[in-house]
């Protein structure tokens, strides 16, 4: 199979253990993670994606398999780096006020939404769950 020479793609190792038993050696060179060299027969091998001298530009760690122990260590441990969450809204389940788990009005008797082509005065907005709910009055003929 050819590859591109610069591609950037992500592979699922469901079972990771560490770059030895998933068959990748890694090397730091420069400030920079690259991939050494794939073993036959790993699963990097086996998921004909992983290539030897491919860079390690990021990673997504699952918290499935992980105590909440591990988890909560783990983020203590990223200080300033790019990191983005997956979260979910357990409503009544979360032991902490969730801002999603009550609907939420606009307080304010106008709502100015900007971008970068528009503008737009709203009289009245709500907002509950994922859901906006505007409403605007009736147009001037």
């Amino acid at each position: 199979m050819e590859r591109l020479s610069e591609d950037t793609r992500e592979v699922l190792f469901p079972d990771w253990e560490g770059p030895d038993k998933t068959g990748l050696t890694i090397e730091q060179t420069g400030g920079e993670i690259f991939v050494k060299e794939v073993k036959g027969e790993s699963p990097a091998a086996r998921s004909g994606k992983v290539y030897e001298g491919d860079q390690i530009v990021g990673a997504t760690v699952y918290f499935d398999n992980m105590s909440s122990e591990e988890t909560a260590e783990l983020l203590k441990t990223l200080n300033r780096h790019k990191v983005g969450l997956k979260l979910q809204n357990k409503g009544d389940k979360s032991p902490c006020c969730s801002p999603l788990s009550t609907p939420c009005q606009v307080k304010k008797s106008e709502l100015d939404i900007k971008g970068t082509d528009m503008q737009m005065k709203v009289p009245s907005a709500n907002i509950e769950g994922s859901v906006v709910s505007v409403r605007l009055p009736e147009a001037e003929s």
